[in-house]
């Protein structure tokens, strides 16, 4: 079976002019019109197969696109700054290029936003193959006043594993829950309209800074609905939320419990044969189809 990291990825709107066209041209770009489109114009720019390159400062990832229909998309990109394997043959050791690659899944169907990065070596942390796709996606948005973050999601779970720990000690001095800007509708419920509006008007990516009064711990109770619902806003979005213990230092939650998915190697390994969407192009969608919202 195959494992894969599943991401969310989040568009935000470009308010100031920071391309190098003038005021005037940058003003006369509908941002909410934009808005409004943002994943019709995310399939236009995967579509353009033949524009499409995945950059990250000086170097260009080769890809190779199976798969383009419907909202979704699968493709392999090949890290082409790995440097050159060592191989022996005969007694003499040569070095041979080297550019493994990881098999990318893009839902981006209606309310989706999803991305599945395969799990494996041929990428590592400098850059991630998230931050190559969201430099990638960011710099296509960005002529229609857009941007994007790729996140991945997290198992809401940290959360109650760090306050029960905190709470046995010393308790909760403060915990910080940034939200992302509004853009899909199932997290956008959770945050509630109070939040929604603000970031709006205030062109920002609000934060719930819960902080114990008078020096005491901060109280947070499983039956409060409203804190759950914050919770899971985050983990969906792939916004790390912050808990400060009481003298100990501060806890990310959100790094310890990514999220991962498995899927049949026989879909991976028939990509490009001539009858694949009989088979194992069903077996992406059903694939998709079990990915959450939220994983608890």
């Amino acid at each position: 079976m195959a494992k894969f990291q599943i991401y969310t990825y989040m568009f935000r709107p470009v308010m100031e002019n920071q391309l190098d066209i003038p005021f005037e041209d940058f003003q006369k770009i509908n941002v909410q019109d934009s808005l409004d489109r943002k994943q019709d114009l995310t399939s236009e720019i995967l579509d353009d197969n033949k524009k499409l390159k995945f950059k990250f400062n000086t170097i260009e990832y080769a890809h190779k696109m199976y798969i383009g229909q419907n909202g979704i998309y699968v493709l392999r990109i090949a890290n082409s700054g790995h440097k050159p394997a060592k191989v022996e043959t005969n007694f003499k050791v040569m070095k041979q290029e080297n550019h493994p690659s990881c098999v990318v899944i893009i839902d981006n169907r209606k309310d989706r936003q999803i991305i599945a990065i395969e799990h494996n070596s041929a990428f590592g942390k400098d850059p991630s193959l998230a931050v190559i796709l969201q430099t990638t996606l960011r710099k296509a948005l960005q002529n229609y006043r857009l941007t994007l973050d790729v996140k991945p999601k997290f198992h809401t779970s940290e959360f109650w594993q760090v306050v029960n720990t905190s709470m046995k000690l010393k308790g909760i001095d403060y915990v910080d829950f940034p939200f992302a800007y509004p853009n899909l509708p199932e997290i956008s419920d959770m945050v509630g309209d109070y939040m929604n509006n603000i970031a709006r008007q205030t062109n920002s990516e609000p934060t719930l800074h819960l902080q114990g009064q008078n020096k005491e711990s901060v109280r947070l109770s499983r039956e409060d609905i409203w804190l759950l619902s914050a919770i899971k806003a985050c983990a969906a979005s792939g916004r790390p939320i912050l808990i400060k213990p009481k003298g100990s230092e501060l806890r990310k939650i959100g790094v310890d419990s990514p999220v991962y998915e498995v899927i049949s190697d026989v879909a991976l390994n028939e990509l490009g044969q001539k009858d694949f969407f009989d088979s194992e192009y069903k077996t992406i969608v059903e694939f998709l189809n079990t990915i959450k919202l939220v994983y608890e």
